[in-house]
This record gives structure tokens, C-alpha cells and sequence, in this order.
């Protein structure tokens, strides 16, 4: 919910700079004066930071199954760190672009309990191609809409004790989202992005474990190349979906 009310605040704020900006001085200076390619499209690379609230309802039951079992002191999976890069075409009309967007992701929870140290994580990546739309515009600052499908991979790992289990899944998804991107220079500027992913992993297979009389705590299963399980002998999910809100950095050729 914090990056939610974060979220609506940047969206509040981005539309209160528009309308003081829109028929501002920096309409004559600043980037549409950057070099054209493709038949006056550009290019731009950039660079950021995404707080995501990836859900992790399967790893969490398992944490609670250490909870009760071991007295784990491991908190519950919360927010995902994502490192977010990005390549993006602007076509030479200014109101639309395309981008490719590649993202690592990163969730974990640590802690110890009564057999020894415990340790969850998930580690992955996202790829998304992405179409954009940029309604308003002037040369200091774009409104924006964007949305695409994509693919993504989580690599997982459990630790309790002596029990250990790793496991990866992988699926496609979609994403939309808004943003804002200020310049202050043609060349240099920083982007505010609300997202909403959708990217749920079903089905995750265990590459090594510990065995069936070692498991760990709230599995019932989590043998070499079978799915993970919890104690009731259901999937243990992992996702990629969840709402991010993003910072970032972007410069213009």
C-alpha cells in the first residue's frame, strides 16, 4: 500500500507540473534539439531502481511452516528489489516510442531457528518489450503510458538447517503503467514510473534438494526435477506480478 500511495502521489504531482509547464520558456531549448535517426526518430538508454510488491504467498507458508515447526525467526517475504535497464526508440512524430526492458529481480528473507540458519530467496529476470504513448509533451518534461508482454525466470533457494531445497520457474506476463520524464538538459533526464505487472509462476521444479526424509520445513515435497510442494501437496508458487514503482536515469543520443 506505501508504494501505492507513492505511486498516486508522483501521478498527482506529474499532472499539477504539466499543466505549469506545458506552455513554459523551455519550449525552445531544450530536447527535441537532439540528434535524429531513422527518419527523425532517437534513441535513449537508461538506467534505475524499482521497489516491487511481489507477493510471495507460497514461500510465506512455507515460513510460517518453520515458524511453527522450528521457532524461525525468518520475517515473511516482503518487498522485491529490482535493478531495471532499458533501450527505447522515440518516433520521429514525438508521441510514440517503443522500448526493450530487462530487469534482475531480487526477494529474500534470513533468519534462524532451532535446527540452524534459515535462509529464503528468489533470484531472476524479467524482458519486456514495451509500446508507448506519450499524450502530453513539452521539451521539459513527458506524460506517459506504456504496456507490453513479456517473459520472466525466478531462481529459488530454501535453507533450514540441514534441510536445503532449489527450485526455478518461469512464465509470460503482461505489464502496464504510467510515468513522467523530466529534462533539464536535451541529453539528461530521470524518469517516475508507476507499474503494474502480472506474471504469476505456477509451476517450479526442484533442481537439488535433501531428500524425502529431509525436507524442508512445510514441504511435502522437493525431490530433483519434481515441483515443489507444500504440506498439502499443492504447488508451492512463486510470482512476478505486483505493482513497482521506479526511479531512473535516461540519457538521449
Amino acid at each position: 500500500m506505501k508504494i501505492l500511495r507513492s505511486t498516486l502521489f508522483f501521478v498527482s504531482l506529474i499532472s499539477l507540473i504539466i499543466v505549469s509547464f506545458s506552455e513554459s520558456a523551455f519550449a525552445a531549448s531544450k530536447k527535441r534539439g537532439t540528434k535524429g535517426i531513422f527518419g527523425g526518430g532517437s534513441f535513449s538508454v537508461g538506467l534505475g531502481l524499482a521497489l516491487s510488491t511481489a507477493d510471495q504467498t507460497g514461500m510465506n507458508g512455507l515460513i510460517d511452516a518453520a515458524k511453527a515447526a522450528a521457532n524461525s525467526s525468518a520475517s515473511k517475504m516482503g518487498t522485491a528489489t529490482e535493478y531495471v535497464g532499458y533501450f527505447t526508440f522515440r518516433f520521429a512524430n514525438g508521441y510514440t516510442a517503443i522500448q526493450l526492458r530487462p530487469t534482475l529481480f531480487s526477494q529474500s528473507s534470513s533468519g534462524s531457528g532451532s535446527d540452524g540458519s534459515h535462509d529464503y530467496s528468489l533470484d531472476g529476470f524479467t524482458v519486456f518489450p514495451l509500446a508507448r504513448i506519450i499524450p502530453l509533451s513539452n521539451d521539459f518534461i513527458d506524460f506517459y503510458v506504456q504496456g507490453g508482454l513479456g517473459y520472466g525466470k525466478l531462481n529459488g533457494s530454501i535453507k533450514n538447517g540441514p534441510r536445503e531445497a532449489k527450485f526455478s520457474g518461469s512464465a509470460f506476463g503482461a505489464q502496464v503503467g504510467l510515468g513522467a520524464e523530466f529534462c533539464f538538459v536535451p541529453e539528461h533526464c530521470f524518469n517516475v514510473e508507476g507499474n503494474y505487472r502480472y506474471m504469476p509462476i505456477e509451476r517450479n521444479v526442484v533442481s537439488s534438494g535433501t531428500g524425502p526424509g529431509n525436507l524442508p520445513h512445510g514441504a511435502s515435497q522437493a525431490q530433483a526435477d519434481k515441483e515443489l510442494e507444500d504440506g498439502n501437496q499443492n504447488d508451492v508458487l512463486t510470482t512476478l506480478s505486483g505493482i513497482s514503482g521506479l526511479i531512473s536515469y535516461t540519457f538521449n543520443f
